[in-house]
């Protein structure tokens, strides 16, 4: 089980808001419960030959040599030598005597053929089924930017920002059947179970749980969010599309009637006056001034464009002044060039493009974020930048 921090709800919006001819409403942060099984299996390792054992093998596979003593004469070797090398070919399933006469197993053959010593071993390792459906979860879910939990209970530390997660509930049991099912599928490998095992056999399933983000759009549809990339997770998608109960669920939470959330909540802050309204794309936006965006104790500039959370409902934050959403773009782009997930100025230039979009300015160069951050003595910014390749 990783501890990275699961990340914020927040980017699952960001990326909702832009899928076209989709109308987000509500957010849903759960947890969905998975088994994890650990698994063992055999596995054939890889090494290579020791020089005189390959011979060995040579002479009987493909020479006919298959007696102790006709190998001894044919290399001119030690009779302790070659009796070492043709005990341990024994000991590790490559040679077995039939009669005084050497014979080469099918393991040996593989080898011999392959020109490598293949050599048996255990493997252990562990899979995920998803509990509603006892689907075996595809090979994106174990990259180690997913969070996986033992329990239904997200520890403080772990949070990005204030999301509180709700554990989903499947009555269903798990089956040592389903590990069974997986092997035997030709495609297994994408479903993190490798080819190359044998003889697979599951122990005890427990429990485990994904952080997920469910966004419910206008007509009732689910989308669904995981920490396997910027896009939706489409496996998670198909099972919200399979079972009613997960729908049933989200509907059973109480709606609000947006404004009068949203200015209720702005009526709280520091922020200054703002009306909410509903966008042509169904998102609620507020725009508020500048001087909202100043930092403590009002927002900091990196919020400009991005979405306030409240109660399953989210609230975009905007401002007029073009040139302090550029600035934004700036700061997020710099930060963006912190995070792990982000490996190369590529990668970081994509991600620009998409927030420079949404804050509805002309994205920076790398030439400019360079500028912007030695302007503003951001000397750590700029040194991950440069390290980006």
């Amino acid at each position: 089980m990783t501890t990275r921090a699961i990340y914020p709800a927040r980017r699952a919006v960001e990326h909702a808001v832009t899928v076209p001819g989709v109308r987000p409403v509500r957010l849903f942060a759960v947890l969905w419960p998975l088994w994890q099984v650990e698994i063992t299996a055999n596995v054939y390792d890889e090494q290579a030959y020791e020089i005189i054992d390959r011979f060995l093998v040579r002479a009987i596979a493909e020479g006919g040599i298959d007696g102790r003593d006709e190998l001894i004469a044919f290399y001119c070797l030690q009779p302790s030598l070659v009796d070492r090398c043709l005990a341990f070919l024994t000991v590790i399933g490559h040679l077995t005597t039939d009669h005084g006469r050497l014979r080469l197993t099918e393991l040996g053959l593989r080898s011999a053929r392959a020109g490598v010593r293949y050599t048996l071993k255990e493997s252990r390792q562990k899979l995920l089924f998803e509990r509603y459906t006892g689907r075996p979860l595809p090979r994106r879910h174990y990259h180690g930017s997913v969070t996986v939990l033992p329990t239904p209970d997200v520890p403080e530390d772990m949070l990005a920002d204030r999301t509180r997660f709700l554990p989903l509930y499947a009555a269903t049991a798990f089956h040592p059947r389903m590990v069974d099912a997986l092997a035997a599928r030709p495609d297994r490998a994408d479903y993190n179970l490798p080819g190359q095992l044998r003889r697979i056999g599951g122990g005890a399933a427990q429990d485990a749980y994904l952080p997920v983000y469910l966004i419910e759009t206008d007509n009732r549809d689910l989308l669904a969010y995981t920490a396997i990339g910027a896009e939706r997770d489409a496996f998670l998608e198909a099972v919200c599309r399979d079972v009613p109960a997960i729908h049933a669920r989200i509907d059973a939470e109480n709606r609000q009637d947006p404004r009068d959330l949203w200015t209720e909540w702005l009526a709280g802050t520091k922020l200054g006056a703002g009306q909410p309204r509903r966008l042509a794309n169904g998102v609620w936006r507020v725009t508020l001034t500048p001087a909202a965006f100043s930092g403590p104790p009002k927002l900091p500039l990196s919020r400009v464009g991005s979405f306030q959370l409240r109660k399953h409902h989210f609230l975009q934050l905007w401002c007029d002044d073009a040139e302090l959403r550029g600035r934004a773009v700036k700061e997020r782009a710099l930060a963006m060039a912190r995070s792990h997930e982000v490996e190369t100025q590529a990668d970081l230039m994509g991600r620009i493009d998409a927030l420079a979009s949404q804050l509805e300015v002309t994205g920076p160069t790398i030439a400019q974020l360079r500028s912007y951050a030695k302007s503003n003595r951001l000397h750590d910014h700029l040194a991950h930048l440069d390290d980006l390749g």
